[in-house]
């Protein structure tokens, strides 16, 4: 598994060292996911969606200078102008500000799991994207910086981040989902990258609450002794679980009525399926450890609607595949993470 480590303590150095060891794989991704907001959205053209990326830029800076800065330093060291950048790290949010990209075939975007066994907390998900971008998964380490924790970042090349956990124990999850209400607002790979600055997790679900969002998504955020499950779109937000004993399921598409009226599921869309698989597997056997979460996350019951999804085929290369996944132990504080299939796959180890 590609693995990239940041040293130092400059936010902007950290970007560039980050651009310039990936460079030929940032600028295809992000030449992929222009190409993708095109053609699955209504932009009629690649200037098009580049004008609206810039837009996000103040938003960041405002929302976080340091992350605004490894943005750009990601840009400087890839020879990519800054919107570029954005548009590879923001892509299912800058497809959602067109509402008729809602209803695009194949969209879907992850399963996550909290589980509580007798002395464990776990927090896992599949990545399921556009089958195209299973190339450019990779591992982020992040060192401390200040008050900061050092913290595993499951992501892409060129991305700052978008699933991982802190040496402090807080871990964070999202799934996509699908805003009628989408806005321009912070690139939600940096907002992953703030919570996780965070010591507790009621600390990461603060900063989640408070974030200006530019369109749906659900956040799990949880440490060893709370979890909370957070769904949004782009101008609302609610906390759907908050409970410390339970395990919990979420998948693309909201539980609570109120969201669900500000989000859309696509009409493949096998988030039922998924959901339906795992809630029903955890009332039936309660999770027991990690191998037991890894396992159900690489399930292929219902192939190809399963958990780890399928729908990709060499004809539809850009279709949902799960692309990789992650399974962090917030005792232990180490995480457990593949590329592409986990279907029986044998996970690397990342500690601290």
């Amino acid at each position: 598994m590609r693995v990239l480590e940041i040293r130092g303590d400059d936010p902007r150095q950290w970007g560039r060292a980050h651009g310039e060891e990936l460079r030929p794989l940032i600028a295809e991704l992000a030449a992929i996911r222009a190409e993708l907001c095109v053609e699955i959205g209504a932009f009629g053209s690649e200037d098009e969606v580049l004008g609206a990326a810039r837009l996000h830029l103040p938003v960041l800076e405002r929302f976080d200078r340091a992350l605004f800065e490894e943005l750009s330093g990601i840009a400087e060291g890839a020879g990519l102008e800054p919107a570029r950048v954005v548009v590879l790290n923001h892509y299912t949010d800058l497809r959602d500000l067109d509402t008729a990209a809602l209803e695009a075939p194949g969209e879907e975007d992850c399963s996550a799991v909290y589980a509580r066994t007798d002395d464990r907390a776990l927090l896992g998900q599949t990545w399921d994207m556009h089958g195209s971008a299973e190339p450019y998964v990779m591992m982020l380490r992040v060192p401390s910086a200040g008050d900061a924790p050092a913290a595993w970042l499951f992501s892409i090349t060129g991305c700052l981040g978008m699933t991982g956990m802190n040496d402090a124990g807080v871990g964070i999850t999202i799934n996509n989902l699908k805003s009628v209400d989408a806005q321009v607002g912070v690139v939600w790979p940096a907002l992953v990258r703030r919570a996780l600055r965070e010591r507790s997790a009621q600390a990461a679900r603060d900063v989640v609450m408070g974030a200006p969002l530019g369109s749906g998504h659900h956040y799990l955020v949880a440490d060893e002794h709370h979890a909370f499950g957070i769904e949004t779109s782009g101008r609302k937000k609610k906390i759907v679980f908050e409970e410390a004993a339970a395990s919990y399921v979420h998948t693309n598409h909201c539980l609570d009525p109120e969201m669900a009226g500000l989000n859309r599921v696509g009409p493949e869309s096998t988030t039922h399926d998924r959901y339906e698989l795992l809630q029903r597997g955890i009332i039936d056997r309660p999770v027991v450890d990690r191998p037991d979460l890894w396992l159900r996350l690489g399930s292929h019951e219902g192939y190809p609607r399963s958990v780890c999804t399928h729908m990709a085929t060499p004809f539809r290369p850009h279709a949902m595949r799960t692309c990789g996944a992650i399974v962090m132990d917030l005792v232990e504080r180490d995480a457990w993470a593949a590329p592409g299939c986990v279907h029986l796959a044998r996970p690397h180890v990342f500690t601290f």
